[in-house]
């Protein structure tokens, strides 16, 4: 039988498309590969000891990671180790030790490591960049800077910062760029004695649980560092007074205000603290939404597509521009936030469930899935790289981005995971320079918010600060969201990474003021953060509905949601989720 012939055109053809094959075979398909393997620095090598995972659905603020600069890291973890009784120590006490360690990278040398002794299980640690560090002991904050002091033999040298005399400090907030500082401060009151038991039925409300709660005060500092900077001086920016805890999407050139237009349109209004109103894009959302600076220009914004759930954000620019929009899916709670305004980058963590959760109920571990980490690219809402912490930490602290925006590093799997991020391309750069350059001016005018009230001089005069800081340092702080709790059933209030916290400066409840170390719920989150997005609340001479046609924009709000309408536990579809911190 004749065998047929390949004419030549056809041969050539077939071996075309053979080298072609044998080509793509030998060439690796970047286009699908996932994330580089990451760098892994054992804990176990560092003497790090297993969290309670009680603890640590909390919302205790048991682990943090924060890089130092882009070559080294601060790791701090709640350690076992003997503790000395201390005199007159207060009863609702509750001391751990926590151990600080300085790694370099990519080594994983131990360069130097300490213990302090803390009091509760709320925040006590935040990054104010340029390697410097904002550490709480109680109610006094004290700074310290490893890598600067290393060569001296003493790189967690404490210098002190601001202390309080008879008002307790219930939150910490810091902007993307750590330049302006928010202190929340509510009045100390002696722990409240054990109450005994009552034959004839549960004990009656005291006095003070039907009384109005305490007012919130909140001390503004603007903080000017560089890399050189020894010593980090806070100077009195202004002060408000609240009736609840949380944080203010605010900068140190204004802050932003949300205009509901009605039909579930809203508007962002800035206002410079000169005086100047900027209209800037709108946003359709079915709640109020929650906006959060991620740089000096540019912004987040959390809403809803239906009902009261978070279920979308977007981001927008001071040009008044909405660039992008996206959707959130799944039941999740304690959503927090980290950024890297040098490179337009900022990371969105997490946790999500097994299934829906019941509001107002505690979480078990079996509930929660993981620890979902994103990392953005601001300007185009681009996912750059999509990773998971373990264990999951409520409080946010388990994962931090680089100062220059090129290293992700969180805790996984007994280990320090650091995943390396795409370089910034022309047209990345590009738009970090349209950011900065778009950026409001800053000033050095005092912060106010239009029909907030100042703190009374007996209210000025609680905070003081240690004699070795300037007398423009002086400063009082107030409540926010983010207290620490006083058992594993509450929810800790760990100062959060510049996360908004439930606020209503309009209203409050007796409840909160009467358990100060209890966290208010929150709609975000950080955790330290944790939960949704919170949202802004409406003042009283606000109202729902349609937009009076004389009437270009309704009257703005400034804060978020009262806590009370708002849980800070996982919510089902049909209820609000925790605000990110």
């Amino acid at each position: 039988m004749p065998v047929p012939k390949q004419s030549i055109p056809m041969l050539c053809r077939r071996l075309s498309v053979m080298a072609v094959l044998l080509l793509l075979a030998a060439t690796p398909v970047y286009a699908a590969r996932g994330p580089e393997p990451p760098l892994r620095i054992p804990l176990e090598s560092l003497g790090f000891q297993p969290q309670s995972t009680q603890f640590m659905l909390a919302g205790s603020s048991m682990l943090t990671l924060h890089y130092v600069d882009d070559q080294h890291l601060l790791l701090t973890f709640s350690a076992r180790h003997l503790l000395r009784r201390l005199v007159d120590e207060p009863e609702d006490d509750q001391d751990r030790a926590i151990d600080a360690v300085l790694l370099e990278i990519p080594s994983g040398h131990v360069l130097a490591r300490t213990t302090w002794r803390t009091h509760d299980h709320g925040q006590y640690l935040w990054a104010l960049g340029h390697g410097h560090f904002l550490l709480r002991v109680r109610d006094s904050l004290t700074t310290f800077a490893p890598m600067a002091n290393l060569s001296t033999g003493e790189p967690f040298a404490e210098t002190p910062f601001l202390v309080t005399v008879d008002r307790r400090i219930a939150a910490i907030h810091l902007t993307p760029d750590a330049d302006l500082l928010t202190i929340e401060t509510v009045k100390q009151t002696p722990p409240k004695p054990k109450a005994k038991p009552n034959l004839f039925g549960p004990n009656p409300p005291e006095r003070a649980q039907l009384e109005q709660p305490t007012n919130v005060q909140i001390n503004f500092y603007r903080l000017h560092m560089t890399d050189a900077a020894a010593v980090i001086t806070p100077k009195d920016a202004g002060a408000v007074v609240a009736r609840r805890t949380g944080s203010i999407p605010a900068t140190t050139a204004g802050y932003l205000a949300i205009v509901d237009q009605g039909r579930s349109h809203y508007a962002f209004d800035f206002h410079s603290y000169s005086g100047k109103v900027d209209e800037l894009a709108p946003f359709d959302s079915t709640c109020p939404p929650s906006p959060i600076f991620v740089s000096h220009s540019e912004f987040i914004a959390f809403g809803c597509r239906n009902g009261k759930t978070i279920q979308s954000f977007g981001g927008f620019n001071m040009r008044g521009q909405e660039m992008w929009e996206q959707g959130i899916f799944g039941d999740y709670f304690a959503p927090s936030l980290v950024y890297a305004p040098s490179s337009g980058r900022f990371a969105f963590s997490r946790i999500l469930l097994r299934g829906s959760a019941v509001p107002d109920q505690p979480i078990s571990s079996d509930e929660v899935g993981a620890q979902s980490v994103v990392v953005y690219q601001t300007d185009t809402g681009k996912q750059l790289l999509h990773a998971e912490c373990s264990p999951v930490e409520r409080a946010g602290q388990n994962f931090t981005l680089s100062p220059d925006g090129l290293s992700l590093a969180l805790v996984h799997a007994g280990a320090i995971e650091i995943y390396r991020l795409p370089p910034l391309s022309e047209k990345d750069q590009t738009a970090v320079k349209l950011a900065q350059n778009s950026a409001p001016a800053e000033t050095d005018l005092p912060i106010h918010f239009a029909d907030r009230p100042t703190p009374s001089s007996e209210e000025a005069d609680s905070t003081v600060q240690p004699e070795a800081q300037p007398d423009n340092a002086v400063v009082s702080p107030t409540a926010a969201s983010n207290a620490a709790p006083n058992s594993p059933g509450q929810t800790s209030q760990p100062g959060t990474r510049n996360a908004p916290t439930s606020n209503d400066l309009d209203e409050t409840t007796a409840e909160q003021s009467e358990h100060p170390d209890q966290a208010p719920a929150q709609p975000s989150g950080t955790d330290q953060s944790s939960g949704n997005p919170s949202q802004v609340s409406r003042t009283a001479a606000q109202a729902s509905g349609d937009a009076d046609p004389e009437v270009h924009r309704k009257p703005p709000t400034l804060y978020t949601l009262p806590t009370d309408k708002l849980s800070d536990k996982p919510t089902s579809s049909n209820h609000p989720k925790d605000t990110p911190q």
